[in-house]
């Protein structure tokens, strides 16, 4: 951020009109301190939300996804559908997207599999996350901060059956001014209804609409993905631009050569691409 020029360390002297509304800088200069302050102090509270310390698993490369809706052009909504069909009750592994926009700006949205609620149902956590500084929100289920730097986290948990397709459905959701509201949801692919609302957070206008291909990765974010064994199956992306609908083929996914600790197996099956991640201390 550039310097005040009219701060205490700036070689550069204050208007002299500006000198004569000491009380209106002073009480800028509070406001503007105190949106730092609650930046920073809810960096930690993303952190928590998305279930993933700050001394997490680190790894050099980690198994990765590509896709494509086959739309002509950029598109305004995204619907990234996946199931479950076996997985722990546990945090330890990400299922994620890259959701590219067109100023390379670069969001992200996946799954991620949790412990269970208190009815005992299994529970996924859907994330929708911007590391893009000058991201902002106001909505009840996100967070300033993005994996310890700086964007917005956005998160929610909802209980699943497993072998249910349910879809991210990502939007530039409107435009207003130099502002574009983006919005996350997650939707049963069978029924249409909202499961639930993961949040939503502005960007700059000019971020805009989502590319129509991108890539993705499984991530042990903690420690324990390592030895665990998830099976889920990728539908078919789909991309929505002016009122038409484009259905990609599916997903592909790869193993690095090397610094992962997990490792995937893939078949094709009527419902889409199904994907076998296993820990390398995953003992069954």
């Amino acid at each position: 951020m550039r310097p005040d020029p009219r701060s205490p360390g700036s070689s550069r002297p204050a208007p002299a009109a500006s000198r004569t509304s000491t009380p209106t800088r002073i009480r800028t200069r509070i406001r503007s301190r105190r949106r730092t302050l609650l930046r920073s102090a809810t960096v930690a509270g993303a952190a928590a939300l998305l279930g993933v310390a700050m001394t997490g698993q680190s790894w050099a490369s980690t198994p990765t996804s590509s896709w494509s809706t086959g739309a002509p052009t950029p598109v305004s909504r995204l619907t990234l559908p996946m199931s479950f069909e076996s997985a722990p009750d546990a945090g330890g592994i990400y299922f994620a997207y890259y959701t590219t926009l067109e100023s390379g700006t670069r969001p992200y949205a996946g799954f991620q599999p949790k412990e269970v609620d208190a009815d005992g149902r299994p529970t996924l956590q859907a994330v929708f996350s911007s590391f893009n500084a000058a991201a902002t929100t106001t909505d009840a289920n996100c967070s300033y901060g993005a994996d310890g730097g700086a964007g917005v986290s956005c998160a929610a948990r909802f209980a699943y059956t497993k072998g249910t397709m349910y879809a991210l459905v990502l939007q530039r959701a409107s435009v207003t001014g130099d502002t574009q509201l983006m919005t996350g949801d997650v939707v049963d692919e069978a029924t249409g209804a909202t499961v639930t609302h993961i949040g939503s957070f502005s960007l700059p206008s000019d971020s805009g609409r989502f590319k129509p291909a991108d890539s993705g990765f499984i991530e042990p974010y903690l420690t324990a993905g390592c030895g665990q064994q998830v099976t889920v199956t990728y539908g078919a992306p789909v991309g929505s631009e002016g009122g038409t609908d484009y259905t990609g083929g599916l997903p592909a996914d790869t193993d690095p050569s090397s610094g992962s600790c997990l490792s995937t197996t893939s078949t094709s099956t009527p419902q889409g691409r199904q994907v076998t991640v296993t820990g390398d201390t995953f003992t069954g």
